[in-house]
């Protein structure tokens, strides 16, 4: 069947465009003609350029249709056909198509070009009245009107300013004045009308300023894609004088080589138009002003079609940008535009995307083509199906490209077309290049503002989620050592270890710690520690040790209940003494031992309700530092007391409590050291207490109340355990046959009115009454004995909880008349601690200096809380002293260390763990024990005894412990 040569040559031109959508492959300049010399056939291949451009009407491909103008000069034709290109538009249509090509470079050289032609003038009147000026005054006014053009092809319209200033400003469908109206509708919900005016004024100044800017500076600045090509391409460095230099930094050393490459520039234009100029030289200079023209505007294209362009605009552009030139004449000057484009293409390295097809008649084919005494001119045929034309073409482009083969338009494809081609009518309808849809186009401004919208919105959102989670939020890297935890009550906790700057005394959701440690006025005490105070003093000790060259350090966690609910700040002030007797410790070691102690501190909420939780973050935080040896501490016994040893024994740490007397806990946890005497030798000593009373048979009834069982209290149920089984031992009988269990109200006050009732009023009045709860519960206790009649009569009231802390001198704790406490303490610093230094560390370092001969007798110190926690401090370092451990490794011998620890003359008496026995089931010996004894005298004031007592580290059996 025969072809047609429309069908062929648009075969070819889907081939074309294919090779670029696939590999971005080289596009030539497409020239059809006739094999034969005959005007009818040359109609015939313009008319096959026209079918073909005339297909693509209704598809994606961007292309122009160039109308070659009859007549006229040619260089002005071939400059006018650069210049139409450079405007466009680019018919297009569909979803492939992206935005219109911006052509900066193009724009340049014709600002340059419009500045000339209103030196020379119209017509060639105005270029010979010209032609006498010398050249370098013509150039000089090319670029005194260039600046008035400020560098842009045309003048700048006059009129409407300040329309254009406020239009972007007043529609609401722009970005610009969705954003001002939306700030306008803000200010004036919410401020002055004088604040909206300002606001205003200022908008419209900035608004002013920048407009004025944008429209007097030149848009092809230094900054701009035109100026930067135009000062260092090298096509102008190899004919002008200027080298080329362009700097970001350096704006005025860029500007200047623009304008002195422009002077070059104008000067080469002018040569070309000015009739005086000898003919070689004006050839010349057209060459240079056409082949500077066809570089910008291949240089425009190349960067539109950049595939990583911040809009990744050549991801978007699938398809190469299309010209068809019908009818290619010398006299009309689209021959010299084709040559230009074969000859800038053949001087540049870079790669543009422009296919040309065009039709040239068989007359002008043969001097155009070719020159005496070169190669013959390779002739493709279409049609042929074992190698293509493109194929033969790029094949032979870098050979054709050297000058020693003679051949200057290398980048052209010939196809010479047959009689037979030309005039086998139609036997097939074109149709449009199949342009696909790209993905890409999804990537925009508008996307990117979306994104970034969506973004951010995200960002908030998640910053939200992140701040109910982490007590020091970020969206990249949030500290996972310390967690918001919510209590039962619905108040939130800043709970695990304050690493990264983390403080437990801010303010997190309404809860700060602000008690501090009492002890008289500020004058007799010299100062008043805080949380806030004392947590930076042990950041700043922390830093000054690892800065210390060749420093050897293990680091001590402290875990406690720092942070309570509002109002009841005083429930953490154990915790915060205990907080300073670790600091202390820490700053007395650091004085002198060449193992020196950092200090972490954990909190584990109001009462430890979230130990466990606390523990998890100690585990993590030791996995990752090697230098933490153990933890000083854990101090309340709770429900989670044995998980959260549990957990701790399996990362290797070893634990010196504080106040814990939790029997069970030696006796399961290999790990644990205790400093205080447990709940059942508590009860052992109160045995003496009762036995002194000497009552009769009849007289022995007695009432154990407790706390009701809950999540984060297994003291009491233990307190009552033994103190029931010191009362039945003791002869006594219970009230009710078994502990008689109180309550908690909403605010964490005792509610005793069920099991007084029952103790007080029944058959038998009862001689001692055994608190099994928490010094926290004596105050009520004691006013609801005195406001029953039930319980009138002498009544002992005895409680293992160690009572130090309460404040009956203050009259915060109060006694009721007709009874008698006795409460076992860990410890009496104001009979142990004289020989140790712990008053002067204080009143050296943190400024705590209490009066009196005696400083332990202060409330400051007396209670022991501050004693025990100096103590265990000390005794985990000399442990790991022992093991050898230090930040570079041994932390899994601290515990073998500390059972060789013993430490005389310590604030809570000799710190001696060498025959503590792992997993011992007796009592473990060495635990300081003190009774108290409390009542109310006739003036109502209470009177405190101590009948009997021995320090840490005494074995000996208590003495003279009688009523």
């Amino acid at each position: 069947m025969r072809t047609t040569a429309k069908y062929e040559v648009d075969a070819l031109v889907k081939d074309l465009i294919e090779q670029f959508s696939g590999a971005r492959l080289p596009m030539p300049v497409v020239v059809l003609y006739a094999e034969d010399d005959d005007p009818g056939l040359d109609r015939e291949v313009e008319s096959v350029v026209r079918a073909v451009q005339e297909a693509q009407e209704s598809g994606g491909l961007p292309h122009q249709l160039v109308e070659c103008p009859d007549g006229g000069d040619p260089h002005r034709n071939a400059v006018g056909i650069l210049d139409g290109l450079a405007k466009g538009p680019w018919a297009r249509r569909g979803p492939a198509w992206y935005r219109a090509y911006a052509c900066p470079r193009s724009r340049l050289v014709a600002a340059i070009e419009a500045a000339a032609r209103h030196v020379l003038g119209p017509g060639e009147v105005g270029a010979a009245d010209q032609a006498a000026r010398p050249l370098d005054a013509l150039v000089d006014d090319v670029l005194v009107r260039l600046r008035d053009l400020h560098w842009r092809p045309e003048p700048r319209t006059a009129g409407g300013e300040f329309q254009r200033l406020l239009s972007p400003v007043l529609n609401s469908t722009t970005l610009i004045g969705a954003f001002v109206l939306a700030g306008v509708t803000s200010l004036l919900t919410q401020a002055h009308w004088q604040v909206v005016v300002l606001v205003m004024l200022a908008a419209l100044l900035v608004l002013g300023t920048t407009g004025w800017i944008r429209r007097n500076t030149a848009p092809l600045s230094w900054l701009g894609q035109a100026s930067r090509w135009f000062a260092t391409t090298t096509f102008l460095a190899a004919s002008g004088r200027q080298a080329a230099a362009w700097s970001l930094w350096r704006p005025r050393m860029s500007w200047d080589v623009t304008q002195a490459r422009a002077r070059e520039v104008a000067g080469e234009i002018l040569k070309a138009q000015l009739p005086g100029t000898p003919a070689e030289d004006r050839d010349r200079a057209q060459q240079f002003h056409l082949q500077l023209r066809t570089l910008a505007l291949l240089e425009d294209l190349r960067w539109a079609h950049r595939s990583w362009a911040p809009d990744l605009r050549g991801r978007k552009r699938r398809v190469p940008p299309v010209v068809f030139v019908p009818r290619a004449g010398a006299d009309n000057g689209a021959l010299r535009v084709l040559g230009a484009i074969s000859d800038v293409r053949s001087r540049r390295s870079e790669q543009d995307p422009l296919l040309v097809l065009a039709g040239v008649a068989h007359a002008d084919v043969a001097g155009w083509l070719e020159d005496a005494g070169t190669a013959p001119v390779t002739v493709h045929a279409v049609g042929s199906r074992r190698r293509g034309p493109y194929e033969n073409w790029v094949s032979d482009l870098r050979v054709r490209q050297a000058p020693s083969r003679g051949r200057a338009l290398a980048w052209t494809l010939p196809v010479r077309l047959t009689r037979l081609q030309l005039g086998a009518g139609e036997t097939t309808r074109l149709v449009a290049v199949p342009v696909r849809r790209s993905w890409w186009v999804l990537w925009s401004r508008w996307t990117v503002l979306a994104v970034l919208v969506l973004g951010a919105c995200g960002g908030v959102l998640r910053a939200q989620q992140l701040s109910d989670l982490y007590c020091r939020p970020r969206l990249v890297g949030s500290d996972p050592d310390a967690v918001w935890r919510q209590d039962p009550g619905g108040t939130r906790e800043c709970i695990g270890v304050a690493t990264d700057g983390i403080s437990f005394a801010g303010d997190g959701g309404g809860i700060r710690l602000s008690g501090e440690l009492p002890g008289g006025d500020a004058k007799r005490t010299g100062a008043a520690i805080g949380l806030e105070s004392l947590e930076q003093s042990i950041r700043d000790e922390n830093a000054r040790v690892a800065a210390l060259p060749d420093v050897r350090y293990v680091t001590i966690v402290y875990a406690g209940s720092l942070t309570t609910t509002a109002g009841q700040q005083s429930r953490a002030l154990n915790s915060l003494k205990e907080l300073t007797g670790v600091h202390l410790a820490q700053l007395r070691n650091n004085a002198g031992d060449p193992l020196k102690i950092k200090i972490l501190v954990a909190n584990g909420g109001q009462d430890m309700y979230f130990q466990t939780d606390m523990v998890r973050r100690i585990v993590a935080l030791a996995q990752r530092d090697r230098s933490v040896v153990g933890v000083v501490g854990l101090g309340r016994d709770t429900a989670d007391s044995g998980p959260a040893l549990d957990l701790l024994q399996q990362a290797g740490l070893a634990v010196v409590s504080t106040t814990n007397s939790g029997t069970y806990l030696a006796r399961g946890h290999v790990n644990y050291f205790g400093l205080a005497a447990t709940d059942q030798e508590e009860a052992a000593a109160l045995r003496l207490v009762v036995d002194g009373l000497h009552l009769q048979p009849a007289q022995k009834f007695a009432a154990v109340l407790t706390r009701r069982p809950s999540q984060d209290d297994r003291y009491s149920p233990e307190q009552a355990e033994y103190g029931s089984a010191m009362l039945k031992d003791a002869g006594f009988q219970l009230i009710g046959g078994r502990p008689l269990e109180y309550g908690l109200t909403s605010n964490g006050d005792p509610d005793f009115e069920a099991a007084l009732s029952t103790s007080c009023h029944s058959d038998h009045a009862p001689a001692v009454l055994y608190l099994a709860g928490r010094a926290d519960d004596v105050n009520q206790l004691m006013r609801r004995l005195a406001a029953d009649a039930g319980c009138s009569g002498p009544l002992t009231v005895l409680t293992g909880d160690d009572l130090t802390k309460a404040q009956f001198r203050t009259g915060a704790t109060w006694m009721a008349p007709q009874a008698t406490l006795y409460y076992t303490a860990l410890t009496d610093p104001a009979a142990t601690a004289r020989a140790s230094d712990l008053a002067e560390v204080a009143a050296a370092d943190l400024r705590i200096a209490p009066g009196g001969d005696n400083p332990y007798e202060d409330d400051v110190f007396s209670d022991g809380a501050l004693a025990i926690a100096y103590d265990a401090t000390a005794a985990l370092q000399a442990g790991a002293a022992k093991a050898g451990a230090s930040q570079k490794g041994g932390v899994g011998s601290v515990m073998a260390g500390l059972r060789a620890v013993e430490m005389k003359n310590r604030a809570t008496g000799t710190v001696d763990f060498r025959d503590t026995r792992p997993l011992a089931t007796g009592p473990q010996p060495g635990h300081g024990l003190h009774i108290i004894r409390v009542r109310r005298a006739a003036e109502g004031m209470p009177l405190i005894d101590l009948i009997c007592g021995r320090p840490a580290g005494d074995v000996r059996p208590l003495t003279g412990c009688a009523p």
